[in-house]
């Protein structure tokens, strides 16, 4: 974490960039700039240290990743590192454990706890289903907003968007602004769409269904997993994988590859399909009576045990859902005020009441959702720290065995629609493969990538999980009926500016920083050209059709970058390294970090270059 500058109060002493104390400089501190709409979010909160001081070299800016998240995270922080010290900005670098990256830096309630924390988004289906799924990380009432994001503007942009329920056009409109904003304002720095390299035994196995985000190997999508036909003997699927599960309980995990295995034994309302449709699960159709109220249709199918599938599960589910606050299930019951029974029995219907109207509920919420069966679960005294034995859901594969740690397996359950050829083909169009499909599917846990490459080439299993880097799938394809297997993405690698430290608080800084990124750059070199480069800083990927928007792009020019701060009145110290701006130019960056969502043209500073 960075320190402090030698100051002591939010407007205290500080020094110069010849390093020599001048106690009349003037400094201020991180802090929540607004009256922060999050009980759990003010100035006595704030969970990063970083001072800017009057005529002083910057402080480091922490660059916090994870080289765990893919095997070239770090060349990708090693390159933003670079960026910034183009411009002269120190920084200092904090690669940490995945599991501490998101349990430890990237707190809900706080926001990040460094300056610039960095990842791949996850391949859940919702991202690539509706625009509100990165949007709301602007919302400064969303718990997704790590980046303590706050613009009034933005946030009653998204609330409209978000409750537009009938006129998609107006919403297209909004939703198009907002991406505008999101790119000239540098939310953050959206790099690129990098695709989902995997390798997979062909050999003995076809039907792989490439799905955007996911690949054909992880486990956000199904569709590879019931449409995958054995070519030889073996009947039962074998993925490798490196991570290990803590649990059977899905609604209550933290989420993460581990828990999406559990979604091949539960269905949830509504699903998505490799061309990123919606497509029905639980759920066979809906109508929409009005504006906050919605009915369903349900499929007449069993639980894993042999007992009926019917509307008071799904009633049961959510309230048990919103009672104890299943995390994993929050996109899908956040809007929903009260769940009714319209008619009893197997198959029968739902109406779910909503809290106000909710563009993205019939998108993105229902695919998110789980159901889990109400006799198994309603007399469970703790749903939240409950550990089934045997998990019953209704979905194409029945628990088998887990062995902590080292492995899980699942059998298929023959009652499913998804062993239904017409259905099948009716989702998967041209991936579709006719066939009984697998007996069962085993995840192996085999520790790190290293043994995992060794596993697939020695045929102990027949898929890796994880994603290669392009040279990791070239080697693995040379052997005899291994492929290399390629998929689009919709899930951006993009960096995480904390909008409340100073240093971030510039959009002089900001926008500077974004024309010292070379993206295309490191999309060639790092990751062979296997990405899809984000023109300006847009989260929304062209895959999203309905409702993507290319905005005006920063072109990759590192002096001109100096240029604009030079003008916003920073200079360099001896050793080229950033410094603060000094007398009226630090009164001028006083008035932009009060704003914080204007340049100095905007507000007609002077050019103090």
């Amino acid at each position: 974490m960075a320190g402090i500058a030698g100051c002591s109060g939010m407007f205290g002493g500080g020094g110069n960039g010849s390093g020599e104390a001048d106690e009349d400089a003037e400094s201020v501190e991180t802090q929540f700039w607004e009256d922060w709409p999050v009980e759990t979010k003010n100035n006595d909160n704030v969970p990063v240290d970083y001072t800017a001081t009057e005529g002083q070299t910057l402080d480091p800016v922490t660059i916090n990743y994870s080289s765990e998240e893919e095997p070239w995270m770090e060349e990708h922080a090693v390159m933003i590192e670079s960026s910034l010290m183009e411009l002269g900005i120190p920084t200092e670098m904090d690669d940490v454990p995945l599991n501490r990256l998101y349990d430890e830096y990237w707190p809900a309630d706080t926001g990040h706890i460094v300056p610039i924390s960095m990842n791949t988004h996850g391949p859940d289906p919702q991202r690539g289903l509706d625009p509100n799924a990165f949007l709301l990380r602007m919302h400064p009432e969303d718990s997704g907003n790590y980046m303590n994001y706050y613009d009034e503007e933005v946030r009653d942009l998204i609330d409209e968007e978000s409750a537009e329920v009938e006129d998609q056009d107006a919403r297209r409109e909004t939703v198009h602004e907002l991406q505008e904003i999101m790119s000239e304002d540098v939310f953050c720095y959206s790099i690129n769409f990098p695709d989902v390299i995997q390798a997979a035994n062909t050999a003995n196995w076809s039907g792989y269904v490439p799905t955007p985000g996911n690949g054909t190997n992880r486990d956000s999508f199904i569709w590879t997993h019931v449409n995958l036909q054995p070519q030889g003997d073996d009947t039962t699927w074998v993925k490798g994988v490196t991570t290990e599960m803590n649990g059977l309980n899905l609604p209550w995990s933290a989420g993460g590859e581990a828990a999406k295995r559990m979604t091949v034994i539960y269905d949830g309302l509504y699903d998505a399909s490799p061309q990123l449709e919606v497509v029905p699960a639980l759920a066979t159709d809906h109508e929409i009576v009005d504006d906050t109220t919605i009915e369903m249709d349900l499929r007449e199918t069993t639980w894993h045990d042999g007992e009926d599938f019917t509307p008071e599960d799904v009633k049961f589910s959510v309230e048990l859902f919103q009672e104890y606050d299943a995390p994993d299930m929050a996109v899908f019951t956040d809007p929903i005020d009260s769940v009714e029974v319209v008619e009893e029995g197997l198959g029968g219907r739902v109406r779910f009441n909503l809290d106000g109207p909710d563009a993205s509920f019939m998108t993105q919420r229902v695919v998110m959702s789980a159901i889990i069966p109400k006799h198994k679960w309603e007399d469970v005294d703790d749903p939240a720290n409950h550990n089934p034995e045997e998990p019953v859901g209704t979905g194409p594969f029945q628990f088998a065995s887990w062995d902590q740690g080292s492995r899980m397996e699942v059998e298929k359950f023959e009652d499913h629609w998804m062993w239904d050829e017409d259905e099948r083909e009716e989702i998967l169009g041209e991936y579709f493969e006719p066939g009984e499909g697998v007996d069962g599917i085993v995840w192996s846990n085999v520790g790190n990538t290293d043994a995992l490459l060794g596993a697939l080439e020695g045929g102990d299993i027949d898929a890796v999980d994880s994603i290669l880097t392009n040279e990791q799938a070239d080697e693995l394809a040379q052997n005899d009926g291994i492929d290399k297997q390629v998929s689009e993405n919709f899930a951006p690698l993009d960096v995480h500016i904390n909008h409340i430290v100073p240093v971030w608080r510039d959009k002089v800084i900001r926008k500077a920083v974004a024309h010292s990124i070379n993206k295309q750059g490191f999309t060639d070199d790092v990751l062979d050209g296997n990405a899809t480069v984000t023109p300006g800083n847009n989260l929304i990927s062209p895959l999203v059709e309905d409702w993507y928007y290319e905005p005006d792009d920063y072109e990759y020019d590192p002096e001109l970058g100096r240029e604009m701060l030079e003008k916003a009145g920073y200079t360099w110290d001896d050793e080229d390294m950033l410094v603060w701006p000094e007398g009226d130019a630090w009164d001028a960056f006083m008035d932009r970090l009060e704003d914080g969502h204007a340049t100095r043209e905007e507000l007609e500073q002077d050019d103090f270059s």
